[in-house]
């Protein structure tokens, strides 16, 4: 009799399975760094980046992540810092809290842990904020972002610690909105060279995240109160729960042993599954995501512009339309909802103590 696949054992074996080449579908690639790696990402908006009380939470929230990272960590990047230099081995940087205190509410906020070898590398362990400027948010422009990773060996061995840190990083910031699930994390300094890498995978793994999320926080479009997707971790804050009739409303459409409710203060977060997931082979849609997404689905982007850079050479990218069709990648017909209800419970595992956290509402 088969054995059944062991994932955790598969990636202990082979834990390089999940990264690829930089440049890897660029005209004269690949090259010889590591352009993509698969791993699970968190992705969280928030708001009140240049102030103090936010400042102070998001070293809070990093202090949290090297508890599991730190072992890991290799490299600091920093865009336009007010003093020192763009690029420090982790082992030489200050730290975080230290370095915040230096700096006035004006100055850019960007700080990016990575894990590479090189320090090009994409890396599954990952801490990066990019926050608005004092100016920039009293014109408006008050949007910040945290995304933080992990590699999916840590997380099959470790099923309830990132759930853990989505949620205290949540309570923590109070975001607007956010998800978590696979996604792919590309090189730090070379991102446009590898988006076709991430615009091939996306079309065969419905269930990833792309594009890059400081970006699409100062596009015009990414500012209704809306969600850009859904994920296996969907967080809404009370105004978008408020749009779909709140959280009982959502309770009767998506069935308890398969989804899981908690509150972060703000809103709530909606774990979708057991676990994250890409696909399978016979419908890579994931059944959790397309009922969720259908019950979001008042509430999602039509558009956020283009999710990567124009093309160099007539390289695959999600600009325009097919950025709008990424949107859309979850969506069925109203009368497909039993089927895709039926899958989910008959295929999928189900929510115990193993998979979520006591708190669930």
């Amino acid at each position: 009799m088969a054995q059944p696949f062991d994932l955790a054992e598969e990636l202990s074996k082979q834990p390089h399975l999940l990264e690829m080449p930089g440049n890897l579908l660029m005209k004269g690639g690949p090259e010889d760094y590591i352009g993509a790696v698969l791993c699970v990402r968190g992705t969280l908006y928030f708001k009140g980046a240049h102030t103090p009380l936010v400042r102070e939470a998001i070293c809070q929230c990093f202090d949290a992540f090297k508890q599991e990272a730190e072992p890991h960590l290799t490299w600091l990047w920093r865009e336009e810092p007010p003093d020192g230099k763009p690029l420090t081995a982790y082992g030489e940087a200050k730290p975080l809290r230290e370095m915040m205190a230096t700096m006035d509410e004006d100055d850019h906020l960007s700080f990016c842990y990575t894990s590479g070898k090189q320090a090009r590398d994409a890396s599954a362990w990952l801490f990066d904020v990019f926050g608005s400027r004092g100016w920039e948010a009293k014109m408006g422009d008050d949007l910040s972002v945290l995304e933080f990773s992990v590699p999916l060996l840590y997380q099959e061995q470790n099923p309830l610690r990132f759930l853990h840190l989505f949620l205290d990083f949540a309570r923590r910031l109070a975001p607007e909105q956010g998800y978590a699930g696979h996604a792919f994390n590309l090189s730090p300094t070379s991102r446009s060279s590898n988006e076709p890498t991430e615009a091939f995978m996306a079309a065969r793994m419905p269930g990833l995240d792309v594009g890059t999320a400081a970006l699409l926080a100062y596009r015009p479009q990414f500012k209704p109160t809306k969600i850009k997707t859904v994920s296996w971790l969907t967080l809404l804050d009370h105004e978008r729960l408020e749009q779909v009739g709140g959280t009982e409303a959502l309770r009767t459409k998506l069935p308890s042993s398969h989804f899981a409710f908690y509150d972060y203060g703000a809103g709530v977060v909606i774990q979708s599954g057991a676990h994250p997931s890409g696909g399978d082979s016979e419908d890579p849609k994931p059944a959790a995501y397309v009922l969720l997404n259908h019950a979001l689905r008042g509430i999602r982007y039509e558009s956020v512009g283009s999710l990567h850079g124009g093309s160099h050479d007539g390289e695959l990218r999600l600009v325009g339309w097919s950025a709008d069709q990424w949107l859309k990648r979850l969506d069925v017909d109203d009368g497909d909802l039993p089927g895709w209800r039926d899958k989910l419970l008959s295929s999928e595992p189900y929510l115990d103590t193993t998979n979520t956290l006591p708190e669930r509402l």
